[in-house]
Parts: C-alpha cells; sequence; structure tokens
C-alpha cells in the first residue's frame, strides 16, 4: 500500500512539473520581460535617432480591446507604407487592463517596421492595468520633439481617477506648451476628448490651455471609435477622431511646414 501511494505522487509531481507552463497563477499576475518592457523609451529612442526629413508622416489607430486580429492586419498594412516615420496608438490597448492582453497587443506591434507609441485609455486602467502599463510602456504623461514639432501625450482618463482634479494634468500641459527655442507648433494626443469620462470642472481650462501660445496645430483622440475632423471651439485647432481598429481603417497624418493633412487608409 506504501509503495503504492509513492508511485502515485511520484507521477503526480511529474505530472505537476511538466505542465507548469500551461497555467498562469493570476490573470493580473505582471511579469513583462525584454521588449515587453519600456516600450515607449526603447521606441522614442530609435524614432528620434531616424527621422531626419522635412515631412512627419504618422499613422495612427487605437481602440483595440478585443480586436487583436484587425491590429495584426494593420501592422501589416503600416509595413507596406515605405514613408511612414511612426505609429501612434491612441490607447485602450487593452479591453479589461489584464497583462495577457498588454503581451498579446504588443506581440502585434513588434512587428511593426517603424516605431511606435501608446497612450493610456481609460479601459487600460482597469484592474491593475494601471500597474501593468507603466511596467510595459512607461509614464501616463509624456513628450518629446520631433523635427521642430513637439508630440505632447496626456492622460485624460478622469472618470478612472474618479475626478481627483488631477487628470488631465493642465498644469503639466501649460508648462509642456510653453514656447520655446525646441520647437515651434506642438501636437497633443489623448485618449478621451472633452464630454463623458473627461473632468467637466477642467474642460474650460484644457481648452484655454490649448489655445494659449498659439502654437497648437492639432489635437489627436481616440475613444469614440469613429473617424471625425471637427472643431469644438471658435480658435480653429482642429480635432481628429481616430478610428477604431475594428473598422480596418487607419488614419494618415501628415506634418508639413507646421501644416496638417489628414487621410484614411483601409486595410
Amino acid at each position: 500500500m506504501e509503495t503504492t501511494f509513492k508511485i502515485i505522487l511520484l507521477f503526480s509531481t511529474l505530472f505537476l512539473i511538466s505542465c507548469e507552463d500551461l497555467f498562469d497563477y493570476s490573470p493580473y499576475q505582471i511579469d513583462f520581460e525584454g521588449e515587453n518592457k519600456g516600450v515607449n523609451t526603447t521606441n522614442l529612442q530609435r524614432l528620434l535617432k531616424t527621422n531626419q526629413g522635412d515631412t512627419i508622416t504618422i499613422a495612427f489607430t487605437g481602440d483595440t480591446h478585443n480586436y487583436f486580429d484587425e491590429l495584426g492586419y494593420f501592422v501589416d498594412k503600416v509595413n507596406t507604407f515605405p514613408n511612414i516615420d511612426f505609429v501612434i496608438h491612441v490607447g485602450d490597448f487593452a479591453d479589461f487592463g489584464l497583462p495577457k492582453q498588454y503581451l498579446w497587443g504588443n506581440g502585434y506591434l513588434l512587428n511593426l517596421q517603424v516605431p511606435y507609441l501608446v497612450l493610456i485609455g481609460n479601459h487600460d486602467l482597469v484592474g491593475n492595468g494601471l500597474e501593468a502599463y507603466k511596467e510595459m510602456f512607461g509614464d501616463f504623461d509624456f513628450s518629446f520633439v520631433c523635427q521642430d514639432i513637439k508630440f505632447i501625450f496626456l492622460n485624460t482618463n478622469s472618470l478612472e481617477f474618479a475626478y481627483n482634479g488631477n487628470v488631465p494634468n493642465l498644469e503639466w500641459l501649460s508648462q509642456q506648451l510653453l514656447p520655446s527655442e525646441d520647437f515651434s507648433k506642438a501636437v497633443v494626443v489623448f485618449h478621451i476628448p472633452p464630454g463623458i469620462g473627461f473632468d467637466p470642472t477642467l474642460e474650460d481650462g484644457f481648452y484655454q490651455i490649448l489655445s494659449a501660445y498659439n502654437n497648437v496645430i492639432m489635437a489627436v483622440h481616440g475613444h469614440q471609435h469613429h473617424h471625425e475632423v471637427y472643431y469644438p471651439t471658435a480658435d480653429s485647432i482642429p480635432f481628429v477622431n481616430v478610428y477604431g481598429v475594428e473598422h480596418r481603417m487607419m488614419t494618415l497624418i501628415k506634418i508639413y511646414q507646421g501644416k496638417i493633412n489628414v487621410e484614411n487608409e483601409a486595410f
């Protein structure tokens, strides 16, 4: 009897060892490594080393949620364009903030032949998505200058921060837009536009800051999934709403001498 028990215990142990890779300890476990850590920083280094032309061409997508196949088609399409400088994903990279969804999405974007940057969306903040985003991509608010254009990425997911009055961070935004010799024009990118989910007490201040220095040439966002170019205020700053990836349409924006051209391409 004792010998039989030992044999059963031995086979049970061997089975569990052989199957250890089949199971996750938790769907919320964050164990990003290598190319899945510090992604935005890595891609910024690539971008700033390579972009030397007088035209900046950017492919935009967003609101991946569970449309990972469509994200793959987007990557394939971008790779057929020889003159795209970089890709911007405008948020909702994951659907429920699950680390596994972050890994799936980045697994597709790693196949891009150009640098890419990913903004924080409201769905990315569900569960422990906040920690997952920081681990994989980095800061919620960040900026960089490409040629003489400053790109400002702003967290506008106010609801997920309980309308605490600090999201979006308008003081930081104002400092980023303060005129400098480093740039002449600016593009502001965010996920949620003023409206549902954007702190209503900060909307007026947000618009005022965008207009304060007369250097913002465009604001780009996602969240609404459809495409639209519109002008919410009288100062004529165009707001570009980017297609959600499920529509299999990508938004191409070219910037040349401070002017923008917006087109859409099917994939």
